[in-house]
């Protein structure tokens, strides 16, 4: 998971929870996390953090931009999305990638769960084989 970006956030909180202490109106850490990720769209901070630490895997902090086509709406995505792409989530955005970026992730293009999944990763066709893709590219970021 990229600790950037989600201890930014925090910090975000512990200023906005300093902010409105030194308003009169303490409210606790948790409450400022929650403002935070309601901020970002989400609905939770837990629900937060959980996309953040998912989608960090599928766009490595040091990975260049020239790998990927990025999306605001995942439906504009779609609509750019060829039959030998793939579309990865990250946060709340999109984008598109070719298999050269999948092998770096970690993930052979022959492997059996990488066409279970299907090429849009936002709708795995095969909840148990996106749980093993990404548990291999888990691994293959602690290798490197």
């Amino acid at each position: 998971m990229s600790r950037s970006s989600i201890e930014s956030l925090k910090i975000r909180a512990k200023l906005l929870q300093k902010s409105k202490k030194k308003s009169g109106k303490e409210i606790q850490l948790k409450d400022a996390l929650q403002i935070v990720a309601k901020a970002r769209g989400f609905e939770s901070w837990r629900e937060l953090n959980a996309n953040f630490e998912e989608t960090d895997l599928f766009n490595p902090a040091h990975w260049s931009a020239q790998w990927k086509v990025w999306y605001n709406t995942v439906d504009e995505a779609r609509t750019n999305l060829k039959a030998s792409e793939f579309l990865l989530p990250y946060h709340k955005q999109f984008f598109i990638c070719d298999v050269h970026y999948i092998q770096a992730l970690g993930i052979s293009p022959e492997d059996s769960d990488l066409n279970a999944i299907g090429n849009d990763w936002t709708i795995p066709q095969n909840k148990n084989a996106w749980e093993r893709v990404v548990q291999k590219i888990r691994e293959a970021q602690k290798t490197k």
